[in-house]
């Protein structure tokens, strides 16, 4: 399986080199380049204190206009979480969040598992990736508008 990774570190980017063929990336712009020659299954994103290089890249695969291929994985690494932070990403196109520390065997699993059981995709004028709306279903808080269905 193929892996693109953006801004990885260097032990995980040795234990995914051995499970997952990968190219590295420390920019979005590096890693739109190479998603031009390379044929990624998959892109794994690690996000630290700010989310500014992994919002750019996923805004690039997830335009219509620009995407190296149609629904593309992409996995994003966290350090730290919040549910708010997770939401943000899912919103944003991810297709999983995992929070380090990692196995990469585990991270392979999840790349298969995605790779056979791909979420549903939506494509819309301006978006195509999987489909965002995939939240818990108690997560609205808002008001009840429906009344007594």
């Amino acid at each position: 399986m193929n892996a693109l990774l953006l801004r990885v570190g260097t032990t995980d980017r040795i234990a995914l080199s051995e499970v997952l063929n990968i190219v590295t990336a420390q920019k979005a712009t590096d890693a739109q380049k190479a998603l031009e020659t390379f044929a990624a299954d998959l892109v794994i994103a690690d996000i630290s204190v700010t989310d500014v290089e992994a919002q750019a890249l996923l805004h690039y695969v997830r335009s219509p206009a620009t995407a190296p291929t149609k629904g593309l994985q992409v996995i994003c690494l966290l350090g730290e979480s919040s549910p708010e932070r997770v939401r943000a990403l899912v919103k944003a196109g991810v297709d999983h969040v995992m929070i380090k520390p990692i196995a990469a065997g585990a991270l392979r699993d999840l790349a298969q598992n995605l790779s056979e059981n791909p979420m549903p995709q939506v494509a819309v004028p301006k978006y195509t990736g999987p489909d965002r709306r995939r939240l818990p279903l108690d997560s609205y808080t808002g008001p009840a508008r429906r009344g007594g269905e």
